[in-house]
């Protein structure tokens, strides 16, 4: 017998509005928005949709409500789930309320607030097989010394008694939820909830508004399930603190050069003395590509799911004979690592790669317990994968798989013929599952000590992968490879950001509902509570470079509208492509660059247009030839700068030309040449083009991503949106309910100098530095003038700033973004030993994490003393 489910929602639809049912079973779409299920209009006010199940199994029903106009789509804030279980009520009604996903109250419903904060323990619903009805709703930031309860004129208590009311229990999926047999109870029912405490034992208040009313009565061989929504009472709004720090940063005697996973929980405890509810990590998965300090870069993962052995802490994994080489240097190597200053990443990982895999060939076979093949069950899917790239990276020296002779081509049934015939691959398979298996115990264990501390933990997800990585390996098609991910020019950088991820294909992602992206995020909130997203502007588009190009200031929007011939003609542009989209070489511009040498480089380098100017020879006519010739350092410089004088980056799309304008192109000696007219022609299409045109287009984009990346995770998600932000960005994040990032000394609008903290948005993060900059320390001595601007204008003081930051002013900074109305405030933990007078640097220059400008940095900062 089929099983039938009914879904009401009340909502009022206007003139072209459709409402759809997505779920996680094929007549919902199996979560892919394009295969959603259309509803049917009722009334003004309600729409419904009627489903049938084939008899099958008991599973968890996930399902979410969303509008479409048009190309809009507008998702709502919750995603409910109900256990199904066939057979018991042949007939299962759900009436709904839609949650607005921008209502405060869903942030409290994430799980810093539901695993950490306001933690309760959740039961399992009792008497569901004789209800007739159940009641959920959901109460954040309410006090774990309390209850919801239900009031009413026919509910069991009867007649509105608060010395009986029935009490609601809190249930696995984060809703108060209560069963009960209404049988012969007369509709309409008026009832209401309220608040009970449980250690006095008495009715604490009612919710807010007027009485709720039950529509549908008891019918035998039909359950009902309301889903209320939220409890309607007032609140302050909660307020937190956390530290920024990455794990290679923390140090301990027990530490072995680096901080691992073991270490979070002495830092828990340090923050919680601190008053701070949370530590803010960068990422933590695997980036060994190169076995050099190279790898030591966070953000250019091989794979996005397995942990970074770099964290591991060796001797809770477990020891070696004594008599064995690596056990007797283990004491002498580690106290030789933790004394220096800074982490020696290539030493470090020597040792801990060299260690495990002695400690895999001593213990590996005590791994068959049933917890280990519990996980590698559930994390099978990208483990094998993994662990054979490893294996093939090793063997032919190099993470670059497009340079291996034999599977350069992912082929999961090769990659299992090959463990089975292949003694070393099945070997170093079983070792790098040993390897992981133990960092995810290391880094579960770490997450229960924060929790006991009461602080949350929170993570960060980069907006890229490795180029060569087990993930472009496994799927090529999801990605973009032929073009790199940076940014353009911005304070960091005069050249822009070149960071070398591959972009995404997110159409041929989009296939699944972005799978690929829920699994990452199912995986990270094993051991999270929050994350970062690194770069979200990436959503809604993201500056794309050529792979022929080094400088980010050689990139263009993706997606974007881009310019046509046609239009520039209409614009009243006079386009010639070799004009336009040449580097502009001429001979009073290499006598400027090369002086007495121009004309060996012209000879050796070039070649004339025929009209006064010069094109590149084709073994240098790209940024990419240049850096891999013979060319002095000097020489490579200056022909990058050549190379980057263009007006438009051409494009070839399908059998058409097309065109973007290449960013500040009024900064170059090409448009310096042009006429007047033409130049404001083109500025104004310049305008058009970065400030009004792509607005529409950018919005779209992120509206079908962002809502599917945040329905896979109750984790609380923070936007990293700086940079060249588009007018659209704040609106989509706010109807989200993802949080910004606001840096005093950013502001996001341009006629400011700083960022006005104290009308900060709720929903946001508030910083006054990220791991990209310089500390409050460092920031202070770089620039007198606005140092002494922000003495004045921000503190308020009158006189002369002193010329470096003492402890009591980092604590004034700090004080002042305590008292912001910003959800959180997050501070670097070297700002915060520097407020405290100690643990700190001689030179702040050597306190900071990375340089942006710097491609490739050595991220290797560790703080001066154990906390």
């Amino acid at each position: 017998m089929n099983y039938r489910l009914r879904f009401y929602l009340r909502y009022h639809t206007y003139y072209g509005q459709d409402l759809y049912l997505l779920g996680n079973v094929p007549v919902l779409g199996n979560d892919v928005p394009k295969h959603a299920h259309r509803m049917q209009w009722l009334n003004e006010e309600w729409w419904y949709a009627d489903i049938q199940l084939p008899p099958g199994e008991p599973f968890i029903l996930r399902y979410q409500y969303l509008v479409k106009e048009l190309e809009e789509i507008t998702y709502e804030g919750a995603v409910r789930e109900w256990a199904v279980t066939p057979g018991l009520s042949p007939d299962t009604i759900f009436t709904d309320t839609w949650n607005d996903a921008t209502l405060t109250e869903n942030a409290w419903l994430t799980a810093p607030f539901t695993r950490v904060f306001y933690k309760r323990p959740a039961v399992s619903l009792t008497s569901v097989s004789t209800a007739t009805h159940i009641f959920r709703v959901q109460a954040p930031l309410l006090d774990t010394h309390t209850t919801v309860c239900l009031l009413g004129s026919q509910l069991p208590a009867g007649n509105w008694d608060t010395t009986r009311p029935v009490l609601l229990q809190y249930d696995e999926q984060g809703w108060f939820s209560v069963a009960l047999d209404l049988s012969g109870c007369p509709v309409p029912l008026s009832y209401k909830y309220g608040i009970y405490d449980l250690t006095r034992q008495e009715f604490v208040q009612y919710e807010n508004g007027l009485n709720r009313e039950l529509h549908t009565a008891a019918v035998a061989g039909r359950q009902v399930i309301l889903h209320d929504g939220l409890l309607r009472v007032s609140h302050t709004p909660w307020k937190g603190a956390g530290v920024a720090v990455p794990v290679f940063s923390l140090r301990s005697s027990e530490g072995f050069g680096t901080g691992e996973f073991a270490d979070l929980p002495r830092l828990a405890q340090w923050a919680q003395q601190q008053g701070l509810q949370l530590i803010q990590l960068l990422p933590v998965n695997d980036t060994i590509q190169t076995h050099t300090w190279t790898d030591s870069y966070p953000y250019a993962a091989i794979s996005s799911f397995a942990l970074h052995p770099q964290y591991i802490r060796l001797q809770d994994v477990g020891t070696l004979p004594e008599q064995h080489p690596l056990q007797k240097q283990f004491t002498r190597i580690r106290q030789w690592l933790n004394e220096k200053d800074a982490v020696d990443y290539e030493e470090v990982m020597a040792f801990k790669l060299a260690y495990l895999r002695a400690l895999y060939e001593a213990k590996g076979e005590q791994l068959q317990t049933r917890d280990y093949w519990q996980w590698f069950a559930s994390n099978e899917h990208w483990l094998l994968p993994y662990a054979i790239y490893c294996f093939l990276r090793d063997r032919y020296k190099t993470g670059d798989f497009s340079q291996w002779p034999v599977y350069n081509v992912y082929d999961y049934t090769a990659i299992n013929r090959l463990v089975v015939a292949d003694e070393n691959a099945a070997a170093a398979a079983h070792y790098h599952f040993f390897v992981q298996y133990h960092l995810h115990r290391q880094l579960a264990a770490a997450r229960t000590a924060v929790h006991h501390y009461n602080v949350a933990l929170k993570g960060d997800i980069p907006i890229g992968v490795a180029r060569y990585s087990a993930d472009t390996w496994m799927n090529p098609g999801h990605y973009h490879l032929d073009m790199q991910a940076g940014a353009p020019p911005d304070s960091f950088t005069t050249t822009g950001q070149n960071w070398g991820f591959p972009t995404y294909n997110w159409k041929e992602m989009a296939g699944d509902g972005l799978e690929w992206w829920q699994q990452r995020l199912r995986h990270l909130s094993v051991y999270f509570d929050a994350f970062r997203i690194d770069h979200i502007l990436g959503f809604f588009r993201i500056w794309q470079i050529p792979r022929e190009s080094i400088q980010g200031i050689l990139g263009y929007f993706h997606p974007a509208v881009p310019v046509s011939r046609e239009e520039m003609r209409q614009r009243g542009i006079d386009f010639d492509e070799s004009r336009y989209c040449l580097p502009y070489i001429t001979d009073s511009i290499l006598e400027e660059c090369f002086g007495n040498y121009a004309g060996v480089m012209k000879d050796q380098l070039l070649q004339p247009l025929g009209d006064g100017r010069y094109e590149l020879l084709p073994d240098y006519n790209t940024q990419q030839k240049v850096a891999a010739s013979a060319l002095p350092e000097a020489v490579k410089t200056i022909l990058y700068a050549l190379q980057a004088d263009v007006l438009f980056i051409r494009v070839q799309e399908r059998n058409r030309a097309l065109y973007h304008p290449r960013y500040d192109l009024a900064a170059t000696r090409s448009y310096a040449a042009l006429d007047a007219v033409t130049r404001e022609c083109l500025s104004a299409l310049y305008q058009d083009y970065f400030y009004v045109r792509q607005e529409s287009c950018w919005r779209k984009e992120a509206m079908h991503k962002l809502p599917l990346i945040k329905r896979a995770t109750r984790m609380l998600i923070c936007g990293e949106d700086l940079g060249m932000v588009p007018a659209c960005v704040p609106g989509v994040m706010q109807a989200q309910g993802i949080l910004s990032l606001e840096v005093e000394r950013m502001p996001k609008s341009g006629q400011d100098d700083f960022t006005d903290i104290s009308t900060a948005a709720y929903l946001s993060v508030l910083t006054p530095a990220t791991h990209d900059m310089s500390t409050l320390r460092g920031w202070w001595k770089e620039s007198p003038a606005i140092s002494q601007k922000y003495y004045q204008q921000q503190l308020q003081h009158t006189g002369v700033a002193p010329a470096s930051a003492s402890p009591a002013l980092i604590r004034e900074i700090i004080a002042r973004h305590m008292q912001s109305p910003a959800m959180w405030r997050i501070f670097q933990i070297q700002d915060l030993l520097a407020a405290a007078g100690d643990g700190r640097l001689p030179d702040p220059d050597a306190e900071r994490i990375n340089i942006p400008a710097v491609a490739a940095h050595y991220w290797r900062y560790r703080i001066p003393r154990e906390l």
